[in-house]
């Protein structure tokens, strides 16, 4: 019980700071000297713990990959091709009800923070068909926004996760890929039940050309997702090769292509990666995960909820996409394993720490898509908390299936 009184306040400490509205990456690293003062760590153990965290080659290429993905998101942002995407859009669909989710989907296959502001134009005028309410509005806008997270492997969530169980991202994405399925599945429902179909908007049919248009407008994205899943490349390899391609054939100048890079660049995220990184590595190092095997027994009741509650807390109480992998997955690898985890079970605190996401009132896209729709929260959550629930209660099921019975 000690050990778990210890493993408390490491999560009480940071959640508290969290709340309090302190840097993650700061609030990692505070939380990464307390471990060490806990587990009884010397000052130079901690000090070669914490050199090889930051400098190891994992470390070093998982903050590339990031760097690259905010790169590709400032690119295609700036160069406007989100906004031909959609206008290709509207005349592809036969459906325009689908106006209200295609959009944001499309927009959340890049990870941006605050996305879903993106999209909540496009909702807002799609919408005027059905006079839809304004808590309708944000809930089409944000589901559909955060539907590819469970697998997408551009999302730093995966990355992460990747990262601390050492497992290839395209593995994870196999796992956690039909979990979008059913998120999507659910979101449909919901639009199809709520509003009527009516005729098209536009008269005119759709061609091959703005079939192309679509893809051409995201095709940094979807030559990255080919070179990784088809070809088998390293992702940081593809992420190059795609980001190469986007300065060889932008028509900018030289200026204009350096604003680009320089606003696709966050110090804050790359420190916050190398944070993640070492606390990782003085959890294994101090003897603090050995620890929780040895109070946790890796199988039963126990471990489950624990599985379910770390992710979930965590990411309910900060609304920090990628805090819940952070903070709560490391604790967890004695448990999940690594090299090669148990996937059922890394999928279950995946999914488990996603649904706190999509249910927490810090949560940016969240709390921006609210106010600009001018919705209150109460209502949002009436009609939000059904979908969550399907996702959860699918990967429970699969839980149930495959390791309690």
């Amino acid at each position: 019980m000690l050990v778990l009184g210890k493993v408390a306040l490491i999560v009480a400490l940071l959640l508290v700071l969290i709340r309090l509205k302190w840097d993650l990456g700061l609030v990692l690293f505070l939380d990464t000297c307390l471990a060490a003062v806990l587990f009884g760590m010397t000052p130079g153990g901690f000090g070669r713990s914490v050199l090889a965290g930051a400098t190891s080659w994992e470390t070093l290429e998982l903050a590339a990959i990031v760097v690259l993905v905010l790169y590709l998101g400032e690119f295609l942002q700036s160069s406007g091709a989100f906004r031909d995407m959609v206008d290709a859009l509207k005349n592809l669909v036969r459906d325009d009800r689908l106006i209200l989710a295609i959009p944001s989907a499309f927009i959340g296959l890049l990870p941006m923070m605050g996305g879903a502001m993106m999209g909540a134009p496009i909702v807002e005028e799609a919408a005027r068909r059905w006079e839809v309410d304004a808590a309708w509005k944000t809930f089409f806008n944000y589901w559909f926004r955060h539907v590819w997270e469970y697998w997408w492997p551009l999302y730093l969530n995966i990355i992460l996760a990747a990262a601390i169980f050492q497992v290839p991202i395209w593995r994870i994405s196999l796992y956690q890929g039909p979990f979008s399925l059913v998120a999507i599945g659910a979101g449909l429902a919901v639009l199809y039940r709520k509003l009527p179909r009516l005729p098209r908007e536009r008269d005119n049919g759709g061609s091959w050309r703005d079939v192309g248009r679509v893809i051409f407008s995201i095709w940094p994205i979807v030559l990255t997702i080919l070179l990784i899943f088809v070809f088998r490349l390293n992702m940081l390899i593809a992420l190059t090769v795609a980001a190469v391609l986007t300065q060889a054939t932008s028509r900018g100048d030289l200026r204009s292509r350096w604003g680009v890079v320089v606003r696709g660049f966050s110090a804050k995220t790359v420190w916050l990666i190398v944070a993640v990184m070492v606390f990782k590595k003085v959890l294994e190092t101090s003897g603090a995960l050995d620890a929780v095997v040895r109070a946790i027994p890796p199988q039963g009741l126990s471990a489950y909820l624990l599985m379910f509650a770390a992710p979930f807390v965590v990411g309910l109480l900060t609304g920090v996409n990628q805090a819940f992998v952070a903070i709560s997955f490391p604790l967890l690898v004695p448990i999940i394993g690594t090299g090669t985890p148990d996937m059922v079970l890394m999928t279950f605190a995946y999914v488990s720490g996603f649904a706190g996401i999509l249910l927490s009132p810090a949560h940016l896209c969240l709390a921006l898509t609210a106010d600009y729709f001018k919705a209150e929260m109460r209502d949002v959550y009436r009609i939000l908390v059904g979908p969550v629930a399907v996702v959860f209660a699918a990967v429970l099921l699969e839980l149930l299936i495959f390791r309690v019975f």
